[in-house]
């Protein structure tokens, strides 16, 4: 998949497109919306238009009168018809403000070849403690959020493990590098609340609306520190590119992974 959609041109992947500056301004403020699609005809796209409406209202983007969400269906379209026909397609719409300050957009989309339909195992995690996220409204943000990860990742690089977890100021857990966080405890099934700090992505938002919907759990948004990892049964890890995976080990605690494999085949 070598084909992007950049301002409404379809370009080479590869195609050099920023200059220093404009990479550097770009990449600082950019707003992004992961989705996986089968079609632009999904209803879920909707919820994705207007989470980065939402986005680039609180970060006071001036939004283009052209961003209506037929012209977000259509630049979508755009590159999947550029795109090797599929089952579905991971895609990403950014939108930032170039050296000018004008508003721009790039949609690219991810080898779905890299997506395992199997449910995927993190063999031990940890926690990361150097620099904890904020709780605060404006850090609940993926702009926030990326940086911390980042800076996870060097953590990770220095140690033997596949993934860590974030916490934010109050020591709650915030989400681990690779995703959101499910902590099941026999039927019920507990993930850390926005408020503290998690960022309200659409596919988080579709994956508690699934649960819900589940007759034999109980799903519920709550504050969780790291002691309560020790107790669950199960810790699962999911993301939108990345799929479910379960977590085998953390420090002595060890867990099962039958919610999960059911869970792979309902998201």
């Amino acid at each position: 998949m070598q084909q992007i959609n950049y301002n409404g041109q379809i370009l080479d992947r590869n195609v050099p497109l920023f200059s220093a500056e404009h990479f550097l301004k770009s990449t600082s403020n950019r707003l992004i919306e992961r989705m996986k699609l089968s079609t632009v005809q999904d209803a879920i796209i909707e919820s994705h238009y207007f989470a980065l409406m939402s986005a680039m209202r609180v970060f006071r983007y001036e939004i283009p009168m052209s961003f209506t969400y037929e012209f977000f269906q259509a630049e979508v379209q755009k590159l999947i018809d550029n795109l090797p026909k599929q089952p579905f397609y991971f895609i990403s719409f950014e939108v930032f403000q170039n050296a000018s300050s004008t508003i721009e957009f790039l949609i690219t989309a991810e080898d779905v070849g890299q997506y395992h339909n199997e449910l995927g195992y993190i063999d031990e995690v940890a926690l990361y403690t150097d620099f904890l996220a904020s709780s605060k409204a404006y850090a609940m943000s993926e702009l926030h959020t990326n940086q911390l990860i980042e800076l996870a990742k060097g953590f990770l690089s220095d140690h033997p493990y596949v993934d860590c977890l974030l916490l934010n100021e109050k020591k709650e857990l915030l989400r681990a590098t690779k995703g959101d966080i499910i902590l099941r405890f026999k039927d019920e099934l507990k993930l850390p609340s926005q408020t503290c700090g998690v960022v309200g992505s659409t596919f988080r938002l579709h994956v508690i609306d699934k649960l819900k919907r589940l007759s034999d759990y109980t799903p519920s948004e709550t504050e969780l520190s790291p002691f309560d990892i020790q107790r669950a049964d199960e810790f699962i890890i999911y993301d939108v590119f990345g799929g479910i995976q379960s977590v085998k080990k953390y420090k002595k605690s060890t867990f099962d992974d039958s919610f999960a494999r059911m869970l792979q085949g309902l998201i």
